[in-house]
């Protein structure tokens, strides 16, 4: 593995502060198994080369971001600072924001219930041929994340000259927010009150990608993350 870090932060000051995180690298191995989430043995144990590809968990670009501003309303702020109903209610509230953006881990077009698989008591390790065909397309879509044509079965009794890992799946882009505020109640008690939004614009990301050449949903998105949550808490201190 091969990565370079890049930050850059802001301590707070004039109520805000924030940092920016990018990191770019690429990882390569020959074990199907690691980072896969299942054990997965190598196509051929005479041609262990051909395993050499880009690793399970491959990400070769990653934005990680975080600011905090202070809301401008209530004491001691530019706005509703002389008091008031107002500035009772929308007051000394803070938000935290943090994005992450990443591409996505590769995945392995493969063959599920091959014969020669069965005969060793594993199950999808052959790999698909390639027919020449570019495998990314410019605007994927649910129906068809990458070009199908790109990959045929091979023959009864022969190997796969697809190589793992060769499919990039869908990245992450995800903005959170949580918004805070501290009533004080007198003597040692005080309020916290926080909303907290994951995946605040509620934004559509694709999860899964079925990459089993023999199925019927070969190429397709089959599940998506979780949409908008938003959560209201309040903690009572005394």
């Amino acid at each position: 593995m091969n990565a370079g870090t890049f930050q850059v932060r802001r301590r707070l000051a004039h109520g805000w502060s924030g940092g920016v995180t990018y990191t770019v690298g690429k990882s390569m191995d020959n074990a199907s198994s690691l980072g896969a989430g299942g054990p997965v043995v190598a196509q051929n144990d005479k041609d262990l080369d051909a395993e050499w590809a880009l690793s399970s968990f491959d990400k070769r670009q990653q934005v990680s971001g975080n600011f905090y501003l202070e809301l401008p309303w209530g004491p001691n702020r530019r706005w509703l600072k002389d008091g008031g109903r107002l500035a009772g209610l929308l007051g000394e509230w803070s938000a935290q924001f943090t994005v992450t953006l990443q591409s996505g881990t590769p995945l392995t077009a493969r063959v599920l219930g091959a014969a020669s698989d069965l005969v060793r008591g594993v199950n999808g390790s052959l790999r698909a041929d390639v027919t020449g065909a570019p495998i990314a397309l410019s605007n994927p879509t649910i129906d068809e994340f990458f070009n199908v044509a790109a990959f045929s079965l091979p023959a009864p009794g022969e190997f796969g000259d697809s190589t793992r890992n060769s499919i990039i799946g869908p990245g992450t882009r995800q903005l959170n927010g949580l918004f805070q505020r501290d009533v004080r109640m007198g003597a040692t008690r005080s309020l916290t009150l926080q909303v907290n939004a994951v995946n605040l614009l509620n934004t559509v990301q694709w999860a899964a990608i079925d990459t089993n050449i023999n199925s019927p949903t070969f190429g397709r998105v089959v599940s998506a993350r979780p949409m908008r949550t938003m959560t209201i808490t309040a903690r009572l201190r005394f």
